[in-house]
């Protein structure tokens, strides 16, 4: 049709044709759509299957996966350290060079008694102990066990080169003692096994072990353990045993053992130091003594602990608890002042004579009888325990009774050992229905009856603390692997004779010491009253005394007034000198001398004429002995560091408060180590030279406590740049 102009009329454009899309548009468009409905059908399917695999199955796959992600862990068997006071280490954990453990680890073994049989034959295990194993291993509960210890470096290499499944192989554990010799016989040592031997080792055997336990642990891909907190406290669960003693003190014990032990040619010689007031071992040795770190090359003599396993007949150290006897239960009848007759020095009784060793006696008052230990007087004085002087049974009940408050006991009678140690040989004291009246004629002044020197250390120390008994003890308390402390608790002191008995025999024991007709005043020491008793006693060897053999010993306990220190020292068969005056007590002496220069004891008798009015000054001196003692003062200085660059007491030292923190900023390690100690404070010392940090500040309120903290020290850089240090034990 034609337009009015003439022109061909164009078709109208379509609607739809405007929207239409492409036939490859279309395919594009589609493709997409399909893309995401399969990404969310298979994400859908992947969480539907991880749902069901996490939460449906959880437990089951748990199961599959366990042997891909963990394995069994042998965590050996370890042990608790043993500390002294202070926390300085006595005995710690080692390995074993060249000592190997070989142990079955059953889920890695394809045949448990195939791997039992091929270690066997390398090993060289008999047959039953074969069979002893393999019979072990087929318990259920039983996921490991030990095949051998003390497997040698050569057997290790050959079990290494035969690849057996399931076995692994071990560092044997031990133990090391890092003082050596020191408090050997208290500490005691562990056998091959790492068990408990002797001593302290053997006794808390229970307590210090932990055995060994086989652990699930995981791993990652490379097989590696990985980290984990649990598993962490499990390796390293142990407890501590903290000691009383002081190493230091035990070191100048040791020391002054040993030199008496040599110069006197003596059988041996022991001693004790205890904490009056509280019964702690301070320190406790006897020589000859061994090193536990090869105690096999020691012979057994030395390896014996003879402070505590055997006995010996006390002598004259037993004389005060007779008079002490006397006092109490007959008051009316005997005082210090009462006079006996002690007949020249020679007495027939009960079919024997009687005799005082050196010198011959009349008439003597209680007190001068103990003065100049009179054997003939003490006798006397046990006769006035019965209604006539012929009552010996009266006079044995009594006396019984008494030593028997005192600690004193029979092996027969069952009572239990007088500190924590195994091994203790109670002594001689028979019921009184078995005493003939030969008796009474001489257990009063320290025969027939024998005793142990840590029963004697206990008895004094009841008349230190003016009746009252404390149990002598050598566990302070117990660490934890937090390093919190824990206080072992203690006995109680129990009362078992009145004071005003007890002030009476201690002014006696003071004039042995100070009378000048006193047998003991070689121990004087200015500025300080002590009191003590000398003892000489024959020695008897299977019931019958030998003659020229005797036991020298002193006993005794200072300052008089407020006993902080009780000291017994026993010189067994002395073949140079013999009496204990003159073989225990100087070596008496220079221990209480080194306790009261350490403890920072001030005297308590200042006007004593032959106490200087001050300390000398020997700091930065050189001499290569420890100890001096200046000639006008008589006090004893101990020089520790370089050169003798410093000295306790220092020249003007003076205690601090125990009530109150210290200031221990800028201080040696022993400077820091020394004022603590005085004041019966004690901390753990980490690193070595000069107080940097102290954990509790200066100036602080302690409320009782006894355990201070962690000490920090850093390194004292001398001119010629090398680092100076004070150990926290002196020796030569």
């Amino acid at each position: 049709m034609a337009s009015h102009d003439g022109t061909r009329p164009q078709p109208i454009a379509r609607l739809d044709g405007a929207i239409k899309m492409t036939d490859a548009e279309h395919t594009s468009g589609f493709r997409i759509l399909l893309l995401m409905l399969g990404s969310i059908a298979i994400i859908s399917g992947l969480m539907l299957r991880l749902y069901y695999l996490q939460v449906i199955k959880a437990d089951s796959m748990k199961d599959r996966s366990k042997p891909q992600r963990t394995y069994y862990l042998s965590l050996p068997p370890t042990r608790g350290m043993l500390l002294d006071r202070n926390w300085r280490t006595l005995a710690a954990n080692a390995k074993q060079t060249g000592n190997y453990i070989v142990m079955l680890d059953k889920k890695r073994s394809k045949n448990v008694s195939e791997t039992v049989r091929n270690v066997g034959a390398i090993l060289n295990l008999e047959e039953t102990e074969m069979e002893r194993h393999i019979t072990a291993l087929t318990q259920p509960d039983v996921k490991a066990r030990d095949l051998k210890r003390n497997v040698s470096e050569e057997m290790k290499t050959r079990l290494i080169e035969a690849d057996i499944p399931g076995i692994v192989l071990r560092d044997q554990p031990g133990r090391f003692y890092p003082e050596g010799r020191l408090a050997c016989h208290l500490i005691g040592f562990t056998g091959k096994d790492n068990k408990g031997w002797a001593g302290l080792e053997y006794v808390l055997d229970d307590k210090l072990e932990v055995a060994e336990r086989v652990i699930l642990a995981e791993k990652d891909q490379s097989r590696r353990m990985l980290a984990d907190e649990d598993l962490t406290t499990l390796m390293n669960q142990r407890v501590d045993v903290v000691l009383t003693i002081d190493s230091y003190i035990q070191y100048v014990v040791e020391r002054e053992l040993q030199k008496v032990w040599e110069e006197c040619e003596a059988e041996d010689a022991n001693a004790v130091v205890l904490h009056a007031k509280t019964g702690e071992i301070l320190a406790m040795a006897t020589v000859p003594n061994y090193d536990p770190n090869t105690y096999q090359d020691s012979p057994l003599e030395a390896r014996k602990n003879r402070l505590l396993a055997e006995t010996f007949e006390p002598g004259s150290i037993l004389k005060p608890f007779t008079i002490i006897a006397a006092l109490d239960k007959k008051k009316d009848v005997v005082t210090p002042n009462t006079i006996f007759d002690c007949e020249n020095g020679s007495y027939y009784f009960a079919g024997n004579t009687i005799r005082d060793d050196i010198h011959r006696f009349g008439k003597l008052s209680v007190r001068d009888i103990l003065v100049r230990s009179s054997n003939i007087g003490t006798v006397k004085i046990a006769q006035t325990l019965g209604n006539n002087a012929d009552d010996y049974k009266n006079q044995a009940a009594y006396l019984y009774d008494y030593l028997r408050r005192f600690g004193f006991k029979d092996k027969q009678s069952g009572d239990p050992n007088t500190t924590e140690l195994p091994y203790e040989h109670s002594g001689i004291l028979p019921p009184p229905n078995k005493w003939h009246k030969s008796r009474i004629g001489a257990v009063p002044f320290g025969q027939a009856i024998a005793t142990n020197t840590m029963i004697l250390a206990g008895a004094y120390a009841a008349v230190a603390n003016r009746g009252l008994y404390v149990s002598p003890h050598a566990i302070k308390g117990y660490r934890d692997v937090d390093g919190i402390f824990y206080p072992r608790e203690q006995a109680p002191p129990v009362r078992i004779v009145s004071q005003s008995v007890i002030e009476q025999v201690v002014d006696m024991m003071v004039a042995v010491t100070e009378d000048p007709e006193g047998t003991g005043t070689r121990v004087r020491i200015p500025g300080f009253h002590i009191a003590g008793k000398t003892g000489t006693a024959q020695k008897a060897i299977n019931g019958e005394y030998v003659k020229g053999k005797r036991v020298a010993s002193f006993a005794g306990f200072f300052p008089a007034e407020n006993p902080q220190f009780v000291i017994i020292v026993v010189v067994d068969e002395p073949r140079k000198k013999k009496y204990g005056a003159e073989v225990a007590g100087p070596t008496w002496k220079t221990i209480a001398e080194e306790l009261i220069a350490y403890w920072g004891i001030t005297p308590t008798y200042p006007s004593d004429p032959m106490l200087a009015a001050k300390t000398p000054r020997a700091e930065g001196k050189r001499n290569e002995r420890e100890r001096k003692t200046d000639a006008a003062s008589h006090i004893a200085l101990q020089l520790f560091g370089v050169n003798g660059a410093m000295q306790i007491p220092s020249q003007w030292h003076r205690s601090h408060s125990p009530d109150i923190m210290p200031n221990l900023l800028g201080r040696t390690l022993r400077e820091a180590y020394v004022e603590l100690a005085i004041n019966g404070l004690y901390a753990q010392f980490v690193g070595n030279g000069k107080v940097v940090m102290q954990e509790i500040a200066a100036g602080t309120e302690l409320k009782n406590r006894q355990h201070v903290g962690v000490i920090h020290c850093e390194p004292i850089l001398t001119d010629s740049g090398v680092t100076e240090t004070f150990t926290l034990l002196a020796k030569n």
